[in-house]
C-alpha cells in the first residue's frame, strides 16, 4: 500500500463532568454533528474523535464521556479510565464546566485530576448565553486555572475566543513528530447491539480502547481507532449497535443509528458482526444490505464462534448464511471468538484485501472485451421486435466498483440481465464480498455519441443507494447483437 509520512495532529481534549454540553461544543469545534446531543447525562461514553482546524492548524478533537473521578468499577469507571488516557495524549484540554449550575463539588474533583495532566487546561464556563451568566462565570477562577472563557455552544457565543485561545497553546508545527496517517484502511465495525463489536475492537487493538458491557447498546458513538499492522495502517471504526426502526423508540437511538451510517459513509469496509450464538437474523440482513447500498465491501465475522461445538449448529449457521445474506456475492466470512482471539488474526488482512480488490481499475479495452465475452455467453432475448444493442463500456468509478454501459435503449435490459452482467464482472475482476454496480445510458447511431456525457461521473465514496435518475428497468430482456462491440473494437471511441 502505498504511504507517505505526515506531521501527527496536536490533539484538543474535552472534559468535564456529565451534561455541562461537551458534545454541543465538540460539534461546534468541528463544524460537524459527530457527536451525539441529547439534554440527558452521560450520552457520551466513548471517545469521539474528530479532525478540525483551529487558528490555521490542524488537529483532533477528542469528545471524551462525562467524568466521575470516584467511580470504581461499571460503565462509569471504564470511562474514566479511557479519560486518564486520553489526557496523556492531549496537548490542551478544555475543561468544560456549567455556569448555570455553578461551581459543584465534583468540578473541584476534576480540576485536581487534571492538574496531574501535562497539558495546558482551558476552563470552558458554557452555557453563559448572557450577561448575567457571563458575569457568574468568574467563580470558577477557584478552580485554580489562569484563563475562563465564556461561552454558549448552543448559541455559538464566545467560540471565536476559545478557538483564539487553543490556537495560541498549541504546539508549533514544525515541531510535529512525523506520522503515517494518509492512505489508512477505514473499517467501520457493524451490527446489531450486543453481538461483540466492542470485543472485537478491543481484540484487534490488543488494549481496552471501546467500552464492553453486557448491556446491550452500550456503545453509542461511533469512536475512530488508529492501528498498525505490518506496514499497513487501518483506522478502525467501532459503532453503536443498528436496531430496528421501531425499537428506535428515543431520539438517543435514532442518533445512534444515524452514527452507524455516517461511518458506513467514512469507511473503505464494513465488518459485519454476527452472533453464532443467536444465529443470523433478518434485521443483520437490512445491515448487510446497507453496507452494500453504500457500496462498501463486507466481512462476515461469525463471532462467538467458541460456543459452537456442535454439527447441527453449523450446518444451520451455514443454511441462514445462505438463506438471509445469499445476496453477498463470493462473500468473505470469518469464524472468530473475539473473546478468546481465535481467527481474529485474519481480520485485518482479509479487510485489506478487499481494500485492494475494491480499488482496482479496469481498462477500458479491458472491460470491453469481457462484455463481449458476457453477451457471448448469455445474450438476451428480443423484447417484440426489438433489439438491445451494447456500444461500449466504461469504469466510472472504483469505490464502488461502477460501469457505465452505453445501449441504444436501457429499456430492453431486463433488472436480471444487468444483474447477470453484475455477477460476470464480479468473477471476472476478483471483486469478492463487493457491490458492483452496471448504470445503462441510451445511446444511438444518429446521435454520433452526443449523449456519452451522459454517463456523467459517480460518486467515488458510494452513495448509499441509487444515483438518482437512474432508468428504470422493464422487466423481461432482449436479444443482444454485438456487432457494434466488434466494429468498435472493444475500446472507447
Amino acid at each position: 500500500m502505498q504511504k507517505h509520512g505526515v506531521s501527527r495532529l496536536p490533539m484538543l481534549a474535552l472534559v468535564g463532568r456529565v451534561n455541562v454540553g461537551k458534545s454541543r461544543l465538540f460539534n461546534r469545534l468541528v463544524r460537524s454533528r459527530r457527536a451525539l446531543v441529547e439534554n440527558r447525562p452521560g450520552v457520551t461514553r466513548d471517545r469521539v474523535v474528530a479532525p478540525a482546524r483551529i487558528g490555521g492548524q490542524d488537529l483532533l478533537v477528542v469528545d471524551t464521556g462525562g467524568l466521575d473521578p470516584e467511580a470504581e468499577a461499571g460503565i462509569p469507571a471504564a470511562v474514566l479510565a479511557q479519560v486518564d488516557q486520553v489526557l496523556q495524549d492531549a496537548s490542551v484540554i478544555l475543561f468544560v464546566v456549567d455556569v448555570r449550575d455553578g461551581l459543584l463539588p465534583l468540578d473541584q474533583q476534576i480540576a485536581d485530576r487534571l492538574r496531574r495532566a501535562p497539558a495546558q487546561v482551558i476552563v470552558v464556563a458554557n452555557k453563559a448565553d448572557g450577561p448575567r451568566l457571563e458575569v457568574a462565570a468568574t467563580e470558577f477562577h477557584a478552580l485554580g486555572f489562569p484563563e475562563i472563557i465564556p461561552t454558549s455552544a448552543e448559541h455559538k457565543i464566545g467560540i471565536a475566543d476559545l478557538e483564539l485561545a487553543i490556537a495560541e497553546r498549541l504546539p508549533d508545527p514544525d515541531q510535529a513528530q512525523e506520522e503515517v496517517v494518509e492512505d489508512a484502511v477505514r473499517v467501520a465495525i457493524v451490527g446489531r447491539p450486543n453481538v461483540g463489536k466492542s470485543s472485537l475492537l478491543n481484540r484487534l487493538l490488543g488494549e481496552d480502547q471501546a467500552i464492553v458491557s453486557e448491556v446491550p447498546g452500550t456503545t453509542r458513538d461511533a469512536t475512530d481507532s488508529r492501528i498498525t499492522v505490518g506496514e499497513d495502517e487501518f483506522i478502525l471504526i467501532d459503532t453503536a449497535g443498528l436496531r430496528r426502526s421501531g425499537r428506535r423508540a428515543d431520539h438517543l437511538e435514532r442518533g445512534s443509528a444515524y452514527m452507524a451510517l455516517r461511518a458506513l459513509e467514512r469507511a473503505d469496509v464494513a465488518l459485519l458482526v454476527l452472533d453464532s450464538e443467536t444465529g443470523i437474523s433478518d434485521h443483520d440482513a437490512k445491515i448487510a444490505r446497507l453496507a452494500l447500498d453504500c457500496g462498501r465491501s463486507l466481512v462476515l465475522i461469525l463471532n462467538k464462534w467458541d460456543l459452537i461445538d456442535e454439527e447441527s449448529a453449523h450446518q444451520r449457521l451455514t443454511r441462514q448464511l445462505d438463506r438471509k445474506l445469499g445476496f453477498v456475492r463470493d462473500p468473505v466470512v470469518l469464524r472468530v471468538s473475539a473473546l478468546t482471539g481465535k481467527g481474529t488474526r485474519r481480520v485485518l488482512p482479509e479487510a485489506l484485501a478487499l481494500w485492494d480488490e475494491q480499488r482496482r481499475n479496469v481498462s477500458t479495452a479491458e472491460l470491453n472485451r469481457a462484455l463481449q465475452e458476457a453477451v457471448s455467453r448469455n445474450s438476451p432475448p428480443m423484447v417484440g421486435r426489438h433489439r438491445a444493442h451494447f456500444y461500449y463500456a466504461t469504469q466510472v468509478s472504483s469505490r464502488p466498483f461502477t460501469v457505465v454501459v452505453f445501449v441504444n435503449n436501457p429499456r430492453l435490459i431486463s433488472k436480471n440481465y444487468r444483474k447477470y452482467l453484475e455477477s460476470f464482472f464480479r468473477k471476472r475482476f476478483g471483486l469478492r464480498s463487493a457491490p458492483v454496480r452496471i448504470r445503462l445510458r441510451a445511446r444511438s447511431h444518429k446521435d454520433g455519441g452526443a449523449n456519452r456525457t451522459a454517463a456523467g461521473g459517480s460518486n467515488p465514496g458510494g452513495d448509499c443507494g441509487e444515483a438518482p435518475g437512474e432508468p428504470k428497468l422493464q422487466a423481461g430482456g432482449a436479444r443482444l447483437a454485438t456487432r457494434s462491440l466488434r466494429k468498435k473494437g472493444g475500446s472507447n471511441p
